[in-house]
């Protein structure tokens, strides 16, 4: 019986309040949403930077191991930094802070001498950045072998990847052309078929993963793959995935 008169008693009691619009107001301006990089602009002695960020907060750029460069967005929330080019291959973390609150920005900004400016995010697709080099084909993959294929074909397409001969994932081009898809299961080390295609899209080319080796100078190493890049990079997790830019 007591039980019921407690559920009576509840059932009795005025629902919560919901929000009022000040607290909505208050709860939106409280969110600080992660900064983005817009552009790169790489030149022989020089790379530049462009993004959006919260008014007036300030924006870092944060190399791996120490050494930060930083600048201050405008009250459209542009900002702008320059760092210095070194003929190797860099990245940096992208933060933003702004009445004493800090947020990353989502994944590595990396740029390469040859290959462009890429978003590197862990569990996902790279993304070339505006001002790279887009590329036809990247491969994201981690130890356990969970593989994400990404690239480039005609504007709301139908995509189907395959694996030695076997329907692995399939999704949709973007407008702007681009597809990310995650393979249904892991992919084995070693050489395997790839075949992609779909509207207006037919590739076939060697899948090549391989386990990476430590990475011992540093959080991130990229080497040349043939005519494109692969890239080892630690995650924020501690993991390794390894980005391979194909042409």
């Amino acid at each position: 019986m007591v039980l019921f008169a407690a559920l009576a008693a509840a059932a009795c009691s005025p629902a919560p309040s919901p929000p009022t619009t000040a607290e909505a107001r208050q709860d939106e301006a409280a969110y600080l949403p992660p900064p983005s990089v817009a552009l790169v602009e790489s030149g022989p002695e020089a790379i530049a930077l462009q993004g959006l960020a919260a008014p007036g907060a300030r924006v870092q750029l944060n190399r791996p191991g120490g050494g930060a460069l930083g600048a201050s967005a405008d009250t459209a929330g542009r900002w702008r930094i320059t760092a210095p080019a070194t003929g190797d291959a860099q990245v940096f973390g992208l933060s933003q802070t702004l009445d004493g609150r800090t947020v990353q920005a989502e994944g590595y900004v990396f740029i390469s001498p040859d290959k462009g400016a890429w978003l590197l995010r862990a569990g996902a697709a790279a993304r070339p950045l505006a001002g790279g080099q887009p590329s036809g084909l990247v491969i994201d993959y981690d130890r356990s072998g969970g593989t994400v294929i990404s690239g480039l074909g005609p504007a709301e397409g139908v995509v189907v990847v395959q694996v030695n001969g076997r329907r692995s994932g399939d999704g949709r081009t973007d407008a702007s052309g681009r597809f990310e898809i995650r393979l249904d299961g892991p992919v084995a080390t070693g050489e395997s078929r790839l075949r992609i295609f779909g509207d207006g899209l037919n590739r076939e080319t060697v899948l090549r993963l391989s386990a990476p080796a430590p990475l011992e100078a540093g959080p991130v190493r990229a080497v040349p793959d043939g005519a494109g890049l692969r890239i080892d990079w630690r995650t924020p997790g501690g993991g390794i995935q390894t980005t391979q830019i194909l042409p």
